[in-house]
């Protein structure tokens, strides 16, 4: 207690006297929010990646992708004599193959914190609607890799993506004999670098950039069409440290085969499953454990069937 011009004054309770008892020092607010996170999924970009169904059923986790040069391959020739004997010509085959392998991810998460925790906060039904974008990003990362593999290359390395390696990938596919439609994969510097160069361009050509209703269908990652190539960009492109290794290509370049979980096998099991989309969930509590584990488990395999049909964009970073 003191004394101001003769009278007496209290000391005043603030928030950060009360802190030690009677006050938090911070409160967790009731929504939890999801980090930025890139969701782009090349899938949701109609044909850019074929979809050669299961392999349920056919007693191999792989399969060859067969190829024979038919469709006009093999070109008529003439016969000057009009009588000549035909001698047969040999059919090309050649075949790709295609492993599927278990992609998986697990979570736990204790009973006392989902039994303390709001409304909004974590839980094992949250965890469980995660599963299936976190299969999305893998199956990103196995393109990716595709991607970096590719043989023909457009770009340069050190060299910041232009409108020119654009083009000159287009030329590659067409030199190729591809007819399109064609798709590209890039990273997002490296699509910021080709916007920017795009500026400087001029003639009839036209950058075409996604409407509302487009975004909807082809998943946030769609970012328009130009030379008649859907482009698509994605934080997953990899990058050595030096350059990224984004991909153009053509229909068909690329494929991917799956397995199928059946939930119904599971009935009668102490866990919970359900099948969403190509991921089996699995919520199951953990006897004496005191937790519960949430895993998803997805099977896929995917390949570069034609290396004509692709090329490699390459820049720095």
């Amino acid at each position: 207690m003191t004394t101001f011009n003769g009278a007496f004054t209290m000391a005043v309770m603030t928030h950060g006297s009360l802190e030690t008892d009677a006050r938090m020092a911070a409160i967790l607010d009731e929504e939890m929010r999801v980090n930025l996170t890139d969701m782009a999924d090349i899938r949701s970009l109609p044909g850019a990646i074929a979809n050669l169904g299961t392999v349920n059923g056919s007693m191999s986790d792989t399969h060859q992708i067969r190829f024979i040069n038919l469709g006009g391959a093999d070109p008529f020739v003439a016969d000057a004599t009009e009588v000549a004997q035909v001698v047969g010509t040999n059919l090309t085959d050649t075949s790709v193959p295609i492993a599927v392998v278990r992609q998986t991810l697990g979570r736990e998460i204790s009973d006392l914190a989902i039994m303390t925790g709001s409304s909004n906060d974590l839980d094992p039904a949250r965890l469980a609607r995660d599963l299936p974008l976190s299969y999305a990003r893998r199956f990103q990362d196995l393109i990716a890799a595709l991607l970096a593999a590719f043989t023909t290359t457009a770009g340069a390395t050190g060299v910041d993506f232009s409108v020119d390696d654009f083009y000159d990938a287009t030329y590659e596919l067409e030199q190729a004999d591809n007819n399109g439609p064609y798709y590209a994969m890039m990273h997002g510097v490296q699509f910021s670098h080709f916007r920017e160069s795009l500026r400087a361009e001029g003639g009839a050509l036209q950058f075409l950039p996604p409407t509302g209703a487009m975004l909807a269908l082809k998943n946030q990652g769609y970012q328009g069409n130009f030379l008649n190539v859907d482009t698509f960009k994605s934080s997953r492109v990899t990058d050595d440290g030096v350059d990224y290794f984004g991909g153009m290509w053509g229909s068909g370049a690329m494929a991917y085969k799956t397995a199928q979980h059946d939930a119904k096998m599971f009935m009668g099991s102490s866990a919970i499953a359900v099948t969403q989309g190509e991921v089996l969930v699995e919520i199951a509590h953990v006897a004496g454990g005191g937790k519960v584990e949430v895993f998803g488990d997805a099977y896929v395999g995917v390949a570069t069937l034609e290396q004509a049909r692709a090329c490699l964009l390459q820049s720095g970073v």
